[in-house]
């Protein structure tokens, strides 16, 4: 694992992906409610919205070109998702992830994604097999990162889903999406060996072995997280002394 912090990005820059997260879910033909959930949630993960940022409704309505009510129903819906949160008299902020959190965050999907391993593999079908045998290939032969989470995370939650329970999903998918984001303020590497070995497990019905994988990763991916962000946080408080 390789982390380096991404290159500062300007408003003027942040403004103009924004605008484009916004057109390509217009072009999805979606509601007012979920094109501002859509792209605020896609800007949050991609880092145009960072943390701590205000989201002020008047201005969100302004740039979607719509009333406050959708906007304030799609930042209720990221609440509860945990991308943003909401303070009396300061309105909805972008969360923010300290090393506390995610030690805590990885502590939670061992648990839950551990037991939807154990649920899923006796479950798994040829039909099964055969979409995420698909689903394997492609994530092994994507080469840029964000495309490499994106198709890990397609994978993951396809293997989970054959559970048929949907809050347990739910609850996965809300703890990827949180640590999501900073494994996209860190470029993180690892080898791909990792994953061959969970879907070998998988493939071959071997719960125990795929949780234990699975869990030894998640350990390993937390403390290099953990140690990325003290290190960010050491240096602006070196940065703020001397700008004193």
């Amino acid at each position: 694992m390789r982390d380096t912090p991404r290159p500062h990005e300007t408003k003027d820059g942040n403004r103009a992906r924004l605008t484009v997260i916004i057109e390509a879910a217009r072009e999805e033909n979606v509601t007012a409610q979920e094109l501002v959930l859509q792209s605020v949630r896609r800007a949050i993960l991609d880092g145009v919205l960072g943390p701590a940022e205000r989201l002020r409704q008047e201005e969100l309505a302004d740039v979607f070109g719509t009333s406050r009510i959708p906007v304030r129903e799609a930042l209720r819906a990221l609440e509860y998702e945990g991308l943003v949160k909401s303070e009396p008299h300061r309105g909805f902020t972008v969360t923010s992830l300290d090393a506390d959190d995610i030690e805590e965050v990885y502590d939670l999907r061992i648990l839950l994604e551990a037991h939807a391993v154990r649920l899923a593999l006796p479950l798994l079908t040829d039909d099964d097999f055969e979409e995420l045998e698909t689903l394997f290939a492609e994530m092994q032969s994507v080469t840029e990162p964000d495309q490499q989470l994106a198709t890990r995370e397609r994978f993951y939650l396809r293997l989970y889903s054959v559970t048929g329970r949907p809050r347990l999903v739910g609850l996965i998918t809300r703890l990827r999406q949180e640590v999501a984001r900073v494994l996209r303020w860190a470029t993180i590497t690892h080898s791909s060996s990792i994953h061959e070995q969970f879907y070998e497990a998988v493939r071959t019905g071997d719960a125990e072995r795929a949780v234990t994988l699975l869990s030894a990763h998640y350990r390993r991916v937390a403390v290099l997280i953990r140690r990325y962000i003290k290190e960010a946080e050491a240096r602006e408080r070196a940065d703020r002394r001397l700008r004193r």
